[in-house]
């Protein structure tokens, strides 16, 4: 008798949906399990949509960038976050320029305050190269780049519209030797 108690209790439980009324609210409070019924799913539902709508490639992928010897460049939001710029100087010192902190922001899928880049800039020529921030971006450190020489920046979102590029180390191209006074 006992088991056939268990059987008809654990087939009850597995047939619960089938006893469970009828619901007659159509907006349900979100997230209320009602009558053992689960709620419609249209904010998940809404949910996922966004997301698929808003869906990125993958960011932290690394990508290089090769610009030819040419005066001046402006280094493009995508180029930054893909991290490594490749730069050929024109042989006499030269000025580039950082895209706009709006252009680097949206360049980031799904960008936060505080979020960070790495950005590798590697001056290939026999010009002395420097770095000046376009509108919204600071240069913190830093912001030349020998010849032959190769620097390492983290850029930090620090608004919607405000980058902040950090040098962190140099190294010579031609020996591999960490240039510690360009700290």
């Amino acid at each position: 008798m006992y088991a056939v108690l268990n059987l008809i209790a654990l087939l009850a439980g597995f047939l619960r949906f089938l006893i469970t009324s009828v619901k007659t609210n159509p907006d349900p409070i979100a997230g209320i399990e009602q009558d053992g019924a689960l709620v419609p799913n249209g904010a998940l539902v809404g949910a996922m949509n966004a997301l698929q709508t808003n869906a990125s490639p993958a960011f932290g992928n690394w990508s290089q960038t090769l610009i030819p010897a040419i005066a001046a460049a402006t280094y493009n939001g995508n180029n930054m976050v893909g991290g490594i710029i490749r730069r050929f100087s024109p042989g006499a010192a030269f000025t580039d320029c950082t895209d706009t902190a709006t252009n680097i922001v949206n360049a980031i899928p799904g960008a936060k305050v505080n979020q960070t880049f790495p950005m590798l800039i590697a001056n290939l020529g026999s010009g002395l190269m420097t770095l000046a921030a376009g509108a919204g971006v600071t240069i913190a450190g830093t912001a030349s780049i020998s010849s032959a020489t190769a620097r390492l920046y983290l850029g930090q979102v620090t608004g919607s519209g405000a980058v902040t590029m950090t040098n962190c180390f140099g190294w010579n191209l031609g020996t591999g030797g960490t240039l510690v006074a360009g700290l």
